[in-house]
This record gives C-alpha cells, structure tokens and sequence, in this order.
C-alpha cells in the first residue's frame, strides 16, 4: 500500500529550529533505512497475513485450534503453504533469493537442511516468551547452541499391525518380513520424516548398526516386491488400512489418533507396539525464513509462541494432533485412552533412537538414492 508525505515548505528556521528539525530529520532518516530500529519503542504494523509452511495433516485441527484463535487474538491471518518435507525445503531454496514463507514447520532433518542452506533466520527470545515452558533440548534441537529453530512436538515411530492376519504378536521390526504380511506391507519413502528411521531400525533387527546398515539395504531390497506401495502421508496409508489393502506398516505418532478411529470404526482387530529394536524418535521444529519483512519476521515470532504455549498445546494434544512439548501439559492431564496416543518425553530424551544431524544430512542424499534404485529394481 502506498503512503502520501505531505511536506510543507518554510521561509525561513532559526538557529535553534534549524537544528531541532535537523535532528528529527535525522531520526526519521534512519528509521526508514532501519525498519527494526524503528520499532525499538514500538510494536512493528501487523501484516494481513503470515504464510506458514507445514504438513499437510490434520487441517481440521489445525483451523480450529491455531488458525481461528490466532486471528481472533492477533487480527492476521495464516495461509498455510502445504507437502511433506522434502517438498517444502525444495521450494524454500528455490526461492532463496524472494522468499515468500514467514514461518516454517518441519521434522528437524529437513529444517537442518534448511539451516546448512541459509534459509533460516535466528528468532529473539524475548519476543517468544513459552520459552520459558519448555524443556531444553526442545529450545536446541540442533545441538549446536540454539538460537534458530525451537522443537513445537515429538513425534515416535511405531508399528501398526492386524492382530487376526497373525497367528502369534508381533514384537520386533522383523514381523514386516513375515510371509502372511506379503502383499500387504508399506513403508515410508526415504524422503520422508521417519525414511532413515526405518533403514537404521531394519539394520538393528537383522544383525546390523547405526554405523553398519549393509544388513538393512538387503532386507528392504528383498521386502520390495512384497509392498503394496511406498508411502509419503501417512493419511493416505490410513485409508489403505482401513480398506484393508494394508496389514502391517511403520506409523509416526502424529497419526495415532486418526489411525486408532479409523479401526475402530471399520472394525478392525488391529493394535500398535513399540519394535524391541528401540523407539525412533524425533522433533518437529519451527523456524523463520530469513529474507521477509522486518513486520512479518516480528509477527512470524507471535505465531511460533502461540504454537508453543500451553493452551495450543494443550488443545493439540487433546485432539491427538501433536503430542506436547510445553512442560505445563502433563499425561495427568487426559484420559488414558488419550495419553495413550501422546508422546511425552519431560525433560530428557533419555535411550530412544535419535539421529545426529549432521550424520543424517551428510548421508541422507546418497540413501534417497540408493533407496530409489533399489524401488525401481524390483
């Protein structure tokens, strides 16, 4: 929107007015060439809109417990920019140099990709008091100081299975591989959150390492031809499952809830376990894209405290959206059949399965690569 100046012309200035003027000058000069400056004394203008990108899931929840309330308490609007991480980090960089995303969403591997590729721009403190309400790897989820992207929900990696497909439970990453399941298996592409998981876990099950994954690359090249596809959202695997085109499959905790309905309304026998393997955890975190608006930068950093806050996450996790990370939203806080659902990790990460970020990102392109020739092998 363009603004009119009207400047009105004098005759003629004292000593004592000429430098008064001159310093208003001055400040008004400086303000324009330093937006943040100038609103040092200030709250920066609100902008219509912030455009946030996350996952494409659970929008329903997302407007009712995020969307709408921010509004009514901020007055701007979100516009959502929605795909899965490798997706949005791709559009991020093509768009480096006239970014048009405020805020984004992502698991921590591709926010740390993002970071590596300068796309992201350190937040202030001050302007993001929940800060105060989290635990502290959730405030350095990088492990490198902090002071950029802040972890919003954790999420784990289960398995999801049907309990009358089996003659005996399944209890290890193993129970893919079994020959009632051919036909009827997913996992997640390599490009997705828990991709790299799943590799690491497959290694663990069948004699191999974090650091000796030869074992896993040759089960999941033999489990191929017994797939019924590749997934990238976990939404649409839900519905394989409930038509029953799905037996057994990798399930981040961000789809707990919805998977737990959708069964029990298609009532099927099925249930979730924890792989002896371990449990892979991870973090969603949430950044500012460097490049925007000083006003859009200060207002992005509303919305990231408004996400964090103990009242969002309260609702979210009532929802079954995202388990909490504010340290105010306890288990004794819901249901069981709920919390069952949540993730709740304190403020500790403690034994669970947690890839080095920069191990991920050195080797995730030479995975996603070997994991594509060996898809289109088989």
């Amino acid at each position: 929107m363009s603004q009119k100046f009207h400047i009105r012309a004098h005759r003629s200035l004292s000593r004592r007015k000429f430098i008064k003027s001159a310093a208003v000058t001055g400040v008004l000069s400086a303000s324009l060439q330093n937006p943040l400056w100038s609103f040092a004394q200030s709250t920066p203008p609100k902008p219509s809109q912030l455009v946030v990108s996350m996952f494409g899931f659970n929008l329903d929840f997302f407007e009712k417990n995020i969307m709408v309330p921010f509004k009514e308490k901020y007055g701007i609007e979100l516009v959502y920019d929605l795909g899965n991480n490798s997706e949005r980090l791709a559009k991020l960089i093509a768009r480096k140099d006239n970014p048009n995303t405020d805020v984004v969403m992502m698991t921590r591997s591709f926010a740390y990709d993002a970071l590596k590729q300068d796309l992201l721009l350190p937040y202030s403190a001050k302007n993001i008091p929940s800060l105060s309400q989290l635990p502290s790897f959730a405030k350095d989820p990088f492990d490198d100081g902090g002071g950029v992207a802040i972890a919003y929900t954790p999420i784990d990696l289960q398995l999801a299975y049907r309990t009358d497909k089996t003659e005996s439970p399944i209890t290890s990453w193993r129970g893919m591989w079994r020959s009632e399941f051919n036909g009827f298996v997913t996992i997640p592409d390599m490009t997705g959150t828990f991709g790299p998981a799943s590799l690491i876990l497959t290694a663990k099950a069948f004699g191999g390492s974090e650091n000796d994954l030869e074992p896993g690359w040759k089960k999941l090249e033999e489990l191929m031809s017994h797939l019924t596809t590749i997934y990238t959202r976990t939404s649409a695997t839900i519905t394989l499952f409930q038509q029953e085109e799905v037996w057994i499959w990798p399930i981040g905790s961000f789809g707990f809830g919805s998977f737990d309905n959708s069964v029990k309304a298609a009532d099927l026998p099925s249930t979730r376990i924890i792989p002896e393997e371990g449990l892979a955890t991870e973090l969603n975190v949430t950044a500012l894209v460097k490049g925007r608006p000083e006003a859009n930068t200060f207002w992005g950093q509303k919305y990231m405290d408004f996400l964090l806050s103990e009242e969002v996450q309260l609702r979210q996790a009532q929802d079954q959206v995202d388990s909490p990370i504010n340290l105010g939203v306890t288990a004794d806080r819901f249901s069981p059949d709920v919390a069952k659902n949540l993730v709740f990790l304190g403020d500790q990460i403690g034994d669970l399965l947690i890839l080095n970020q920069e191990f991920l990102s050195m080797n995730k392109a030479g995975w996603i690569e070997r994991f594509n020739k060996i898809r289109t092998a088989s």
